[in-house]
């Protein structure tokens, strides 16, 4: 518990009733980080950027286990220790009531729309519209 207390202190936003599980963790960015109220993340990832990176989770959100959001991710036109070193941040913004199903990966530059779902394993590369269902690898229209 004390490492989950350690990552949400370091949070820039966060609302009141977040919950976590023991394997919550946040691998980077923990100031561009935005949690709202009534908040379940489980055993989620975020790695949110140090500059464009950044994680909006607004109220009533709530995730299954091992979700992960990726607000980072890596230039593949580079190769070597060029593609391992320039790192790409994008902005992710998870609008009010959206439940993402597990083992769901959220790619940077995405916005899941108001009280949308997110379907179990699927993989998120595009803008997610209000009030719609989104499944699959890559995630789409249901």
């Amino acid at each position: 518990m004390a490492c989950i207390l350690q990552h949400l202190k370091q949070i820039n936003k966060i609302g009141i009733n977040v919950f976590c599980e023991k394997e919550f963790r946040i691998y980077n960015g923990h100031k561009n980080i935005q949690i709202g109220n009534n908040v379940y993340l489980t055993d989620c990832l975020l790695n949110a950027g140090n500059n464009k990176g950044k994680i909006v989770i607004e109220d009533f959100v709530f995730f299954g286990h091992h979700v992960q959001v990726l607000a980072r991710s890596h230039d593949y036109l580079n190769f070597g220790l060029e593609r391992q070193l320039n790192i790409i941040e994008k902005p992710i913004l998870i609008k009010e009531g959206v439940w993402i199903g597990s083992g769901s990966i959220i790619l940077p530059g995405v916005v899941i729309g108001k009280n949308s779902v997110i379907g179990a394993g699927s993989v998120v590369t595009k803008d997610v519209p209000n009030y719609c269902v989104f499944a699959g690898n890559p995630a789409k229209l249901i």
